[in-house]
């Protein structure tokens, strides 16, 4: 029986395959859609999130508006092609009237609630308002598989990951809920990453989401060749919804995990206790390791083709 899910975006090139990866393999139901700020600004994910859903032919997945800012400061810019509008084809998809934060709490209140993972891919504002709404929210939720944090070296500064950085508050009320949590943090997507001739074979696929796919993978791999000097690019959140398709893809290990709030070079960071030396109990199942060639077969599946090997 296929996963059920509830994706919570703030969607660039690495969400958007995310959401296609979702959307089509055979062992994940997408259920929804949630958005939040983050790569971008709220009213730009919102329209990258229906053009996505659009091109890939998943217009039946309702999409629900959430957060426009963090909880407590200002939103932090990321960089200008991750705010931008991808390029991929308008479209008349609307989203649902209903805000994300009074869906989550309706929906994990209903009887599918106890059985669908929540996979947030962004900042964690809209759990973090739902659970602050409503406490007895997180004894609904059966677990957590989130794209967030590091455990070794941040890439929004030195200390934190992007989507931790971006909302702090938020993340610490969510790692602080008892929620089982499954973090892929920058350790696993460094492992799992693809090159251009990857990318090219995932674009030999013919399906309209494998070609979506392959064209923000394609911007994505060049953007970390260009900024980085590197060979290959990370697809973050698609290592995320590989967690989901084949639960323990992921080596993991248990970690004590508290978000640093305060710190003047540290804000943002995943701190963990990786030896479990300071007596306190394990709350986060922390990834430290991914095998890229079962990555990229997950991602063929899901994207419609045969299994690939990895391309070096």
């Amino acid at each position: 029986m296929p996963s059920k899910i509830i994706l919570d975006v703030d969607t660039g090139g690495d969400d958007a395959v995310a959401i296609l990866l979702a959307g089509h393999h055979p062992a994940v139901e997408l259920v929804a859609v949630c958005t939040t700020h983050g790569n971008a600004l709220h009213a730009v994910v919102l329209e990258n999130t229906l053009r996505v859903l659009s091109v890939g032919e998943l217009r039946h997945v309702p999409v629900y508006p959430g957060a426009v800012q963090p909880l407590v400061y200002e939103h932090i810019p990321a960089d200008p092609d991750q705010r931008a509008v991808l390029p991929l084809p308008a479209t008349d998809l609307q989203p649902q009237a209903q805000h994300a934060v009074q869906f989550l709490l309706e929906y994990y209140h209903s009887p599918a609630g106890p059985e669908t993972l929540y996979v947030p891919i962004g900042p964690l504002t809209n759990l973090a308002l739902a659970l602050r709404i409503d406490p007895g929210l997180a004894e609904r939720i059966p677990r957590i598989v989130t794209m967030g944090g590091a455990y070794i070296e941040g890439n929004a500064t030195p200390s934190a990951e992007f989507n931790i950085l971006a909302d702090p508050e938020a993340a610490h009320i969510v790692y602080s809920a008892g929620i089982p949590i499954t973090m892929i943090g920058l350790e696993v997507t460094s492992m799992a990453y693809l090159t251009l001739a990857d990318v090219a074979r995932i674009a030999e696929i013919p399906t309209p989401w494998a070609q979506a796919a392959a064209r923000l993978m394609d911007r994505d791999v060049r953007w970390f060749m260009k900024h980085f000097g590197l060979e290959q690019g990370q697809i973050f959140d698609a290592n995320t919804i590989a967690e989901v398709i084949q639960p323990g893809l992921t080596e993991t290990r248990p970690m004590h995990v508290e978000i640093e709030l305060r710190g003047e070079h540290t804000r943002g960071r995943t701190v963990a206790d990786i030896h479990g030396r300071h007596a306190k109990p394990a709350n986060v199942d922390v990834g430290v390791a991914m095998e890229r060639s079962r990555f990229l077969e997950i991602l063929a599946a899901g994207l419609g083709s045969s299994p690939l090997s990895p391309v070096d």
